[in-house]
């Protein structure tokens, strides 16, 4: 990835922010109508907030930059040449084997070293889908739910490639569609307005959703679902009309804000805010409860909001600095981000229950399920909720996005992964993302053992074998047909509120006197 520093730059910037920027108002696969065809403005429309002091930099935090960091080996190991292996996989034609076994270190020039969080194996295969897949512009974000530390932040763009990789994951460029529902189900489960089986009969709105649909017609409303298919099969008018008859404003906007829309993300590289703007007339507020318009999302914070689910509820800011070594050998490692609630458990663990819906029955489900009914995850269900709109503005590129995690009955991993398709596409958002967790449970136990490694003098080196903490649990069996069931099994997360989420918490290096290392 190129420096943070430069963000966007030249003909490449001006098209990312002028055509990607232009996205306040899109529908589902269709064009928008003349009404709509507006320009997005700063932060959607949104008054922009007050500035805030700044705030002293560290020592080292205004030098960071991810496209320095080098793969450093564990261990005692002399860095070896590039092995590269080639493969029959059309993802991944070539795989670096050597990078199995490595951290990511940047050395900076007055002698302070960070080791970054990434798992490079995760990091190239993320770049390799999109690079190989032609893809314009992608993103793909993958957290580690104990901390929600960045396993893998990758941004991408055959299309131009003088934009910031950076740019595309921390910039709220694309609207956030149908995954927004998540949000919408929710504030009605939160607000007990409805329950997961409250049923709504309907007609149309695939393509987009018009006044009269919001109107209930027995003549004409021959489908009904519940909430939680209509989530899972993203049936736009059921969810709007759930949130037509059911949410106001002030309900809906208050769910908004406590997954972070509209609100600063602490991380270790800017975060443009995700802007959503709740209209006060309640059909065009139904309009953007279903996924229309309105609301974008960064790809960084597609993938917090779906840990909020994989963590019952708990939101923690994301980090990717594991560790920091002054000039001198002294941790000035960070504290961690704190923690806090703002879903209860029982409605995080219902909506997640649609989102496994998503992967078994609903609109991801061919990218998890062959024809046979046979999952390409052996003995692993994924949680997710899909999003597609397609701006009407030239180039006319299709915002494809699936954000979820992983186990279903166990959560390991949250991830985001965000594609700006052209009209001829060769993959969905939803399929990049079934085979990054395919090569996450392939290496979970080596990524939890890595997770551990510290600076030192040395290098990067793992715990003497004998002391290093106990790796990640892994399910030890398939899961249960049953998601819900299976969350509440004895084996699954300790109550919630008993923080941080299994599968338990990552050791920190310890500084050289011993005591835990403060937040510098």
């Amino acid at each position: 990835m190129s420096a943070p520093n430069t963000r966007l730059s030249g003909l490449g910037a001006l098209f990312f922010v002028g055509t990607l920027g232009a996205i306040a108002f899109y529908v589902q696969r269709q064009e928008v109508p003349e009404t709509h065809d507006v320009v997005r403005t700063a932060a959607t429309g949104t008054q922009a907030a007050p500035e805030e002091a700044p705030v002293a930099a560290l020592p080292w935090q205004d030098r960071l930059d991810l496209a320095a960091a080098t793969p450093a080996p564990l261990g005692a190991e002399a860095p070896t040449p590039a092995k590269v292996t080639k493969t029959a996989d059309p993802d991944f034609p070539t795989l670096a084997t050597d990078l199995a076994r490595t951290r990511l270190v940047q050395e900076l020039s007055d002698g302070h070293r960070i080791l970054y969080t990434l798992d490079p194996v995760l990091q190239d295969a993320a770049l390799q889908i999109f690079r190989n897949r032609e893809v314009p512009y992608a993103a793909a974000v993958v957290l580690d739910v104990r901390d929600n530390a960045v396993l893998a932040l990758a941004g991408h763009s055959s299309m131009d490639p003088e934009v910031d990789p950076l740019e595309i994951v921390t910039t709220a460029w694309a609207p956030a569609a149908s995954t927004f529902k998540l949000v919408t189900a929710a504030s009605l489960l939160a607000n007990k307005h409805v329950n997961t089986k409250t049923r709504v009969c309907f007609s149309g709105g695939l393509h987009g959703i018009t006044d009269d649909l919001l109107l209930d017609d027995p003549r004409r409303d021959e489908r009904c679902d519940d909430l939680g298919g209509a989530v899972a099969h993203s049936h736009n008018v059921v969810i709007a009309k759930l949130a037509l008859k059911h949410l106001s404003a002030d309900s809906l906007q208050a769910t908004v804000r406590s997954f972070k829309f509209d609100s600063d993300i602490p991380f270790e590289f800017p975060v443009e805010r995700s802007p959503a703007l709740i209209p006060a007339d309640a059909k065009e507020r139904a309009k953007v409860a279903a996924g229309f318009w309105h609301v974008d999302m960064s790809p960084l914070h597609g993938a917090l909001l779906a840990s909020v689910f994989a963590r019952d509820g708990v939101y923690q800011a994301p980090h990717v600095i594991s560790q920091v070594l002054g000039p001198d050998g002294t941790d000035r490692t960070p504290a961690l981000p704190k923690t806090e609630r703002v879903l209860s458990k029982d409605v995080a663990e219902a909506v997640g229950a649609m989102m496994v819906r998503t992967t078994t029955e609903g609109t991801a489900r061919a990218s998890f399920v062959d024809r046979q009914g046979n999952s390409y995850i052996a003995d692993t269900q994924v949680a997710g909720k899909t999003g597609s709109l397609t701006g009407k503005r030239a180039p006319g590129l299709n915002y494809n996005w699936f954000v979820g995690y992983a186990p279903a009955e166990r959560p390991e991993i949250a991830f985001a992964v965000l594609l700006a398709n052209e009209p001829k596409w060769q993959i969905k958002a939803h399929y990049a993302a079934r085979r990054l967790v395919q090569i996450y449970m392939q290496r979970r136990d080596s990524i939890a053992d890595h997770r551990v490694a510290k600076l030192t003098k040395k290098g990067v080196e793992l715990p003497v074998e004998g002391k290093k903490p106990a790796p990640a649990a892994s399910p030890s069996k398939p899961a249960p047909p049953d998601a819900v069931a299976a969350r509440k099994a004895p084996a699954a997360r300790p109550d919630p509120d008993a923080l941080p989420p299994v599968p338990g918490p990552v050791a920190r290096p310890q500084a050289a006197s011993g005591k835990a290392p403060s937040g510098v």
